[in-house]
């Protein structure tokens, strides 16, 4: 039974419905969304709309309240999304202030840019030229605020949220998550993450010590908000209803999504991590440094600067003609003075913003920590509405039977059905059966690093410990073919996955687009090819979607190559797109062959079809 719950209704009367179910949400009809870049969402996914205050907030349709916004559907027809990244507690107040009242939700993350967390990731991680002490000042700092301005801030920003919601009203506070495992010292000896690279400069190492320290800024915020939350609302029968969605544990237990894990490679996306839960740069030593290709960097002041390093004028002038070069090159990086800073406010460039989303993201929850978030939320909204109802959480006992699609929590990962309908066979069929053991979990990555990465998971609890290959087949089976087909707008038939509770055993299949597929779905195979003619031999480029998706071309398109212009390719060179280009392309690939092979091979789409794909012929000269 589906109820509208009114604002004037008091849960405490004897008049409340029995059957009233916590987690029916349609009693949302109007809610909102307030904070920082967490909840802003930076870098995850694509600009939740083509609107200036969104670009200028850097609001992303991948972010937490974007998922909730699909979670909680049609009825709630008021979303006010005023989240700002760089937003300090008097900007998040200002944000309250402004919104529309007789709220039924708001969701928020508020406080980290009031603690110097951009300063600490510049001065002790990014940028870390200046020392040792000058690390341990802005970490000292940081403490200072959590332990003298924090809790009034959060106070305010509360404080104000109440006078905005209606009566039966839930507001929730996501809090941050460590970033750091502490394990080993690998995260300081096997990579960098200092960047630019100013040789023979030696930055500051990412130590243990100094993971430690950032992780405990993290814990004592999260500390200081929950004080407060408990302070204006210290049960479930308090008014203004007030929970956190703490999701920090999580990271680390569930997902081992933090920093530094032990198999972390530093690559991001990162093989041997498939569930990292935060943006990060490529930290393999050697590895791509975002800053050594010119780039144009949005400063704080709405100037641009260019900065070559390696090869600029900058970066010369400064290293060979400066008595202090390290001090020189942080000064033109970075205007501040090395003193302390009295963040949050500072004069000068604060790492991460002002800066473009695409280093502006690190340290920000990416498109699957935003995921977790959002669960961690609803499960709070289910804890407010059970204690009103007087009811138990249900997310403390699952159901011993449901079925969910992703496609329709608002995820935006596809794979190919053919593919999937494949893998899952393979995987039931050599699943770890965990002999002997009780309540145990079982997953399995395949395709990973390519546009269609997937991962099966079985999970048994109850007491449960044996596995029917069978019952793993019929679900899967389900799970793949049962969500998203007879859709006009997917005439792919692309999957998204889904999950299938059965008693004591959950089946589930999560796709994890480790390479960014175009969105909407593809509703075609297509590509792009030019030649060149280069005397004794032609120069091509070909690119696609949707085709050559999980081989890099070695088992498909390459072979399709030899097979029509024989022996003779060379320079081959096959890359996934970070993102697709301008066209939906997901792949990139240049190589040589015999001169005069375009007309047979490539022009009349041969290669292409033979591949499983198509490129409407090949431009140039070949």
């Amino acid at each position: 039974m589906n109820l509208i719950i009114s604002h004037a209704l008091d849960l405490n009367t004897s008049n409340i419905e029995v059957d009233l179910d916590p987690t029916d949400l349609t009693w949302i009809g109007s809610w909102a969304a307030v904070g920082d870049s967490y909840t802003a969402g930076i870098g995850s996914g694509d600009l939740y709309s083509e609107k200036q205050a969104d670009y200028d907030c850097s609001r992303y349709d991948l972010s937490y309240p974007s998922l909730l916004q699909h979670a909680l559907g049609p009825q709630a027809k008021e979303f006010q999304y005023v989240a700002c990244s760089g937003a300090r507690t008097g900007d998040i107040f200002d944000q309250v202030n402004k919104l529309y009242g007789n709220l039924d939700l708001v969701v928020l993350t508020a406080g980290g840019n009031d603690l110097c967390l951009s300063d600490i990731i510049k001065t002790c991680i990014f940028l870390p030229f200046q020392g040792e002490q000058k690390c341990l000042d802005v970490i000292n700092k940081a403490q200072e605020n959590i332990d003298t301005i924090l809790k009034p801030n959060v106070r305010e920003i509360l404080t104000a949220l109440q006078t905005k919601m209606g009566y039966n009203g839930v507001i929730i506070y996501a809090l941050y998550g460590q970033f750091f495992n502490t394990e080993n010292d690998d995260c300081a000896t096997s990579q960098d993450w200092a960047f630019p690279r100013l040789d023979p400069i030696s930055p500051l190492a990412l130590t243990k010590e100094h993971r430690e320290k950032f992780n405990t800024l993290v814990v004592n915020i999260n500390k200081a908000i929950k004080d407060v939350v408990h302070e204006l609302s210290p049960s479930t029968d308090s008014y203004p209803f007030i929970g956190t969605a703490d999701w920090d544990a999580f990271v680390r237990e569930g997902l081992h999504g933090e920093f530094c894990r032990p198999e972390s490679t530093g690559q991001y996306p990162d093989p041997s991590q498939p569930n990292l839960a935060f943006f990060k740069p490529d930290t393999t030593i050697g590895g791509k440094r975002e800053l050594k290709k010119k780039r144009d960097i949005s400063l704080m002041d709405g100037h641009k600067a260019e900065i070559d390093i390696g090869n600029s004028a900058l970066y010369k002038s400064t290293l060979y003609n400066s008595p202090n070069p390290g001090a020189a090159v942080l000064h033109r990086l970075d205007p501040r003075t090395p003193s302390p800073p009295g963040c949050p406010g500072d004069d000068g460039i604060s790492f991460g913003v002002g800066l473009p989303d695409r280093w502006g993201r690190y340290f920000h929850p990416n498109e699957i920590g935003h995921r977790a978030i959002a669960s961690f939320i609803l499960d709070g909204i289910y804890n407010q509405r059970s204690g009103r109802l007087g009811k138990k959480n249900p997310s403390c006992t699952r159901s011993p039977n449901e079925f969910r699609c992703w496609q329709k929590d608002g995820r935006k990962d596809y794979a190919n059905p053919d593919l999937l309908n494949t893998n899952y066979k393979t995987y039931c069929n050599e699943v770890n059966r965990h002999y002997h053991n009780k309540n145990w979990k079982d997953e399995r990555w395949f395709n990973s690093q390519t546009p269609e990465a997937h991962v099966f998971s079985i999970t048994l609890q109850g007491g449960a410990n044996t596995f029917d290959e069978a019952h793993c087949v019929e679900s899967f089976e389900r799970i793949i073919n049962s969500c998203d087909g007879n859709d006009p707008e997917n005439p792919l038939n692309w999957k998204f996955g889904g999950r299938w509770t059965r008693g004591n055993y959950i089946y589930q299949l999560d796709v994890e687009n480790s390479v960014k597929r175009p969105w909407p779905p593809m509703k075609e195979l297509n590509g792009y090819c030019s030649s060149s003619y280069n005397v004794v031999y032609d120069s091509y480029e070909m690119r696609g979607r949707g085709w050559a998706s999980t081989d890099w071309g070695q088992d498909t398109l390459l072979p399709a190559i030899k097979g029509c212009v024989g022996l003779g390719v060379t320079a081959w060179d096959f890359n996934y797109l970070d993102e697709p280009d301008s066209d939906g392309n997901e792949w990139k690939v240049t190589f040589n062959t015999p001169i005069w092979t375009a007309a047979r091979c490539f022009n009349n789409n041969k290669v292409a079809m033979k591949a499983g794909g198509f490129t409407d012929g090949c431009k140039g000269g070949g």
